[in-house]
């Protein structure tokens, strides 16, 4: 592994990394770190690699190969709190009627919007896509009959 960046995101360290073997970028939690070793090998890290532009289409680090509009409306509750952060480089705010909003997103996977939309309770609502709407609807159903 050759690391090119760590940094902390929601509160969790991580190692952006390129794998030699695998010739491919990694996303390494490093708490998850077993064996880790220093070794005395030397490599340069591209000029190119950007990690902003690198995760530019996640949420945080999931990084997916899909392109996903995500549109989520959010109640008077949840639109002050979505008002007062920026949440992603791609994110568009509508305002709706009785304080409420639609907050629009471009991101390359759902399965951290999924965790995302599900922090937010009944304050938020999926519009699109509806692959997202039906993961919550699994899930939901899954809570359901867990604390039936």
């Amino acid at each position: 592994m050759h690391p090119y960046h760590l940094a902390c995101v929601d509160n969790h360290w991580y190692f952006f990394a390129f794998d030699v073997e695998r010739d491919a970028m990694r996303t390494l939690a490093l708490p998850r770190l077993k064996s880790q070793e220093i070794t005395s090998a030397r490599f340069t890290i591209p000029k190119q690699f950007n990690l902003g532009e690198y995760l530019k289409a996640s949420l945080a680090v999931f990084k997916g190969t899909d392109d996903y509009e995500v549109v989520v409306d959010f109640d008077s509750w949840g639109a002050d709190l979505i008002r007062g952060r920026k949440w992603h480089a791609s994110q568009e705010i509508t305002e709706l009627p009785c304080r409420q909003l639609r907050l629009r997103l471009r991101l390359n996977s759902i399965e951290e919007a999924e965790r995302w939309v599900l922090i937010w309770g009944t304050h938020a609502t999926v519009v699109r896509p509806q692959a997202l709407a039906n993961r919550l609807c699994a899930t939901a159903q899954a809570l359901q009959s867990r604390y039936q």
